[in-house]
């Protein structure tokens, strides 16, 4: 019997997506009904990054139903992916999202 073990690295290309690097911003905006919003990266005001509630973290104490979502303001972390081929406004996109601070 062979087993095979197989190591997944945030780094690989992806479906010509490129992920970036782990970075930090600030929820600008977050349509809970639509789920779906924008973070701003630190120290970057002209770039807003597109983010989806199924990337957010689930928190059981958080989220105790298990519906997830942002609130404008919030401290965040999450991994950056560049897809080239998707829209303008989809194409920096946040993955892995965890809430630092309200």
């Amino acid at each position: 019997m062979t087993f095979y073990r197989f190591v997944v690295t945030p780094f690989i290309l992806q479906g010509g997506c490129r992920t970036v690097q782990r970075r930090e911003g600030i929820v600008k905006w977050y349509k809970e009904d639509k789920g779906y919003g924008r973070i701003m990266l630190d120290g970057q005001d002209g770039n807003h990054v597109f983010v989806h509630y199924t990337e957010i973290r689930p928190d059981t104490v958080r989220f105790p139903t298990g519906f997830r979502f942002l609130k404008e303001g919030q401290k965040v972390s999450f991994i950056l992916v560049e897809k080239p081929h998707a829209n303008d406004s989809q194409r920096l996109t946040a993955t892995d999202v965890e809430i630092l601070a309200d």
